[in-house]
């Protein structure tokens, strides 16, 4: 569900039930502001506000962790893409391709985490991005070591390609888990009841109005930022592929040491 259209939702059917409150409220009697009536009320308006708000806490919270691991790993994988292009410098000339090979995996790998738009492009960019680290893993696999040094870096090279492998669903934002809609759907519907018990109470005035339209906003902005912090790598709030692209600009500038002519 797009954070743009659960925030909207959320905000509507606030508003609609506050609305259906008070006009509910305006054809009930007098008696609706006794002191027993009041009370019952307020007891179940208490648990309903105290659960919602627990819930819409915990998802919020939950979120800024998936945010902020999602964060972590793109610093973490930059620092593994950089550590494998040093080892690919240092083993030499033969390395070369491979080199070739990581930048092109570097630069569909921005293109599929970071994509902006249609599902069958977010697929091409899968596809193109694992067929690249594919092609890489499998030429590191054939490296010829003529040296100990090389046979050195050339195990370390295998295994920062498996790790690479290894975490890619994790930078790509496949293996993370969005809020279910389920939750969002609850929260809203109890944030609607509350609304609506407000409505049957409230004064009719422009202080009461807007006090409870900035309380809609605010637990609507609450909800945008769980489903937009939920989804780490689209929308306006996403982490920022910078390092992979400072990474890129950096392998790109760095020569590839070049074979010694034969005699």
């Amino acid at each position: 569900m797009n954070a743009w259209v659960a925030a909207g939702v959320a905000f509507v059917t606030m508003a609609v039930t506050m609305a259906a409150g008070m006009a509910i409220g305006s054809r009930l009697s007098n008696s609706r502001y006794e002191d027993g009536s009041v009370k019952n009320l307020r007891t179940s308006v208490a648990i309903i506000a105290t659960m919602s708000s627990l819930l819409l806490g915990l998802m919020v919270n939950s979120a800024r962790y998936n945010f902020s691991d999602a964060y972590s790993d793109v610093q973490k994988y930059a620092a593994v893409l950089q550590i494998t292009d040093l080892n690919l410098l240092s083993f030499g000339a033969p390395a070369c391709p491979l080199r070739g090979d990581l930048q092109a995996y570097a630069r569909q790998l921005v293109a599929e985490t970071w994509t902006t738009g249609e599902n069958e492009a977010s697929s091409s960019a899968q596809v193109s991005a694992l067929t690249a680290l594919l092609r890489f893993d499998a030429g590191v696999r054939n490296l010829k070591s003529e040296t100990a040094d090389q046979q050195d870096v050339r195990g370390t090279l295998l295994a920062l390609s498996r790790q690479l492998v290894e975490y890619r669903w994790k930078v790509t934002g496949v293996a993370r888990t969005t809020t279910p809609a389920g939750f969002i759907f609850v929260v809203i519907c109890w944030f609607a009841l509350i609304f609506l018990y407000s409505g049957v109470f409230a004064p009719r005035n422009a202080l009461v109005l807007t006090g409870h339209a900035l309380g809609m906003i605010g637990i609507s902005a609450a909800i945008f930022l769980v489903m937009e912090m939920g989804q780490p790598f689209t929308g306006p709030i996403k982490v920022s592929p910078a390092p992979v692209e400072r990474l890129l600009a950096r392998m790109q500038a760095e020569p590839c040491p070049t074979v010694a002519p034969q005699r």
